[in-house]
């Protein structure tokens, strides 16, 4: 049995897209109404409907390289034929005559199937002109609400930067916000964040890893506060965001909200590499721009930052662009405006917070004071975000500073320019590498080639990407003896990762680096035979500027 939407969308920390109802493979339809769907089904076959682009997208339709198509959908509710899955012509058939199904027929909970596909009933209204006498329009009053409580004037593509210490976000993650008509960047925080992912079974990193490999998780769509999307990456983890507003009309924006409820309480295999967060975020837009062909752009993998990559080179598709600096990036940017006095000021307040009547500071002027307490409150905030601590359960220091603060009664009337501490991802080189290579060693020569899928090494351009990062998934190198003739796997680096984070006076981040893949030994007695490994280092970074 599935669940419904609420008739009103509350601000709690999580709400989800469960709608919806089974729709049975058959029902009994009227004569007259019999007549009248047979007449809607020849037009739609004489149109070609189930040919349509439009159409494929609803259903999720790519096409194989038989030539067949399959949908990616994988939940058996989702399609009203049985065959639906892999017939797009059965499915919407199926979908037309569920559309004449008597109110009264309907088990109790169950929505009508206009209701639960309102996108393709519009979608197929339009095209074939529905005569509401014929086929009358039914009364959806938990969609309608649903709609009602979030009436958006933009829909903004999202983007968390790289956060190495989750294995599901090492290469960051992109959300949708749908936005009501609201003033000011942080008013923002009361809209509503489309978020799709995988629903995981295990807190074990190999077997998410795995499981994530090889779609073994569901993937799901579901509506966050985006306030707890903030809360979350940009103080809880620390990652920059980036906002990209984007230019859908009214309509435009109707079909992608009609078509995410369609989407609630059914899911997607979910692939690590492939259909993944950025990837049917795509496929949402697509739905309310067809002419957008974003997700045919990739094949074999999928990566958020190439996704927004993909998004920006669209022409007149994002309106703006908007930079949501993290905690620390916050406080890091004050720092940047301190003396070298007021620096070891700053350290000494925060290893003795006493100081603050010392005689040190209280010789500063209003703004050095301002400067001083605003990024000693941007590392307490951190540090209560780290111990997953309340408001309520701040320390007196903590009061106190704020106090002291508050009654400085100090704004700049010229804030100082934002400097970024991370790049924009659509700015990032691309992740796949081939490279071919000729080469002799002892005894004789070789031709290699090597093949990476993704994603990002140490040496290579940080414009894009977390500095200090390697990120690198299935680097495999191949190489042909000329000599013995023999084909050998020379290395095979399943993952490699490395986090270098330089010695700071405030964080005691270590640095760290991990692999885990296959090397040959380079050996005579072994015959270049290849020996699995694995290595883990930790220790400290310095940066020279």
């Amino acid at each position: 049995m599935r669940l419904h939407a609420r008739d009103r969308i509350p601000f709690i920390f999580l709400v989800t897209l469960l709608i919806g109802g089974a729709i049975p493979a058959s029902f009994a339809v009227d004569r007259p109404s019999e007549d009248y769907l047979n007449e809607l089904t020849r037009q739609a076959q004489a149109q070609g409907l189930h040919r349509d682009r439009f159409w494929h997208l609803l259903l999720h339709y790519k096409k194989s390289i038989f030539g067949t198509v399959e949908s990616q959908e994988d939940a058996p509710p989702f399609f009203n034929s049985l065959s639906g899955k892999s017939d797009s012509e059965a499915e919407l058939d199926a979908t037309l005559k569920s559309f004449f199904k008597s109110p009264g027929d309907l088990k109790a909970g169950e929505e009508h199937p206009q209701c639960v596909f309102p996108a393709r009933y519009k979608w197929l209204k339009a095209k074939l002109s529905f005569d509401p006498a014929r086929l009358p329009k039914q009364q959806c009053e938990r969609l309608e609400s649903w709609l009602q409580g979030l009436t958006p004037e933009k829909i903004t593509l999202v983007f968390a930067s790289h956060f190495l210490n989750n294995p599901g976000s090492m290469f960051g993650h992109t959300l949708l916000r749908i936005d009501k008509k609201r003033e000011g960047p942080q008013q923002k925080l009361l809209d509503y964040g489309v978020n799709y992912a995988a629903v995981a079974d295990t807190d074990n990193v190999m077997a998410y890893t795995v499981k994530g490999l090889f779609g073994g998780f569901k993937g799901v769509f579901s509506l966050y506060p985006y306030y707890v999307k903030v809360q979350e990456y940009n103080n809880l983890e620390n990652r920059d965001i980036w906002e990209y507003e984007l230019n859908f009309n009214e309509d435009q924006m109707n079909y992608l909200l009609l078509h995410l409820w369609e989407l609630g309480g059914n899911y997607f295999d979910y692939w690590y590499f492939q259909e993944n967060c950025a990837y049917h975020l795509l496929s949402l837009l697509e739905v309310a721009d067809p002419n957008l062909h974003l997700t045919d752009q990739f094949t074999f993998h999928v990566i958020p930052g190439e996704t927004v990559r993909v998004v920006t080179a669209q022409k007149g598709l994002v309106s703006q662009k908007a930079y949501r600096p993290s905690l620390l990036s916050q406080m890091n940017q004050k720092r940047l405006r301190m003396s070298d006095n007021q620096k070891k000021l700053f350290y000494r307040l925060i290893e003795e917070p006493r100081r603050v009547d010392d005689k040190e500071y209280l010789d500063l002027s209003v703004p050095e004071k301002a400067l001083i307490l605003d990024a000693y409150l941007d590392y307490a905030q951190y540090k209560n975000m780290q111990q997953e601590r309340t408001a309520a359960a701040i320390d007196p220091t903590t009061r106190r500073m704020l106090l002291e603060r508050s009654q400085l009664s100090y704004r700049p009337d010229d804030p100082p320019e934002t400097v970024r501490f991370s790049s924009p991802p659509e700015l990032g080189h691309g992740s796949a590498r081939v490279a071919a290579r000729i080469g002799r060693n002892e005894t004789e020569r070789f031709e290699e080639i090597s093949i990476r899928p993704a994603f990002h090494d140490l040496l290579a351009n940080d414009a894009g990407y977390g500095r200090g990062s390697q990120i690198l998934f299935l680097d495999v190198t191949a190489r042909r003896y000329t000599d013995s003739e023999e084909t050998k796997i020379d290395s095979l680096k399943l993952i490699d990762l490395a986090s270098l984070t330089p010695k700071d006076p405030l964080l005691n981040k270590k640095s760290w680096t991990a692999s885990v893949g296959i090397d040959t030994v380079k050996d005579l007695d072994c015959h270049y035979c290849n020996s699995f490994k694995g290595n883990y280092g930790i220790g400290r970074a310095y940066s020279g500027g």
